[in-house]
């Protein structure tokens, strides 16, 4: 049987508006008997991936996590003297490599016009592309 060791540790955090939840409420756990704030590892990786240092660190070889990479691909065929019927044609090719395609499924958030290219090239998921 494999042994492994998990940590839960208290970190002090400067007053902020860390993490939140669907309804806007700062995230809370029962930790000792006590509610207190949580902050997820998906925030901290987040703040890390945006921070100064990471930047500097890194320089150009920092990914890049999109749903509208298909949307650039087709720009980018487009300028290069590409039909645009061939164009769309090819870039869905790529884009269902990369994963599911939107098709243009209704989104609240979303207000763009529902046949533009750009909604109908992009992708369910989050893709993440290294340089």
């Amino acid at each position: 049987m494999a042994r492994f060791v998990q940590l839960h540790l208290l970190t002090s955090y400067p007053p902020s508006n860390l993490n939140r939840d669907d309804l806007g409420r700062p995230k809370t756990a029962i930790m000792g008997g006590v509610s207190r704030m949580r902050i997820s590892s998906q925030s901290l990786k987040r703040a890390w991936r945006t921070s100064d240092y990471f930047q500097n660190a890194l320089g150009d070889f920092i990914g890049q996590r999109t749903k509208i990479k298909g949307y650039k691909i087709f720009k980018t065929l487009l300028e290069s003297g590409v039909p645009e019927e061939k164009a769309t044609e090819w870039t869905k090719k790529i884009v269902e490599k990369l994963g599911d395609l939107e098709n243009g499924k209704k989104d609240s958030t979303d207000k763009k016009n529902e046949n533009s290219p750009e909604k109908k090239l992009k992708t369910e998921q989050l893709v993440h592309l290294a340089p």
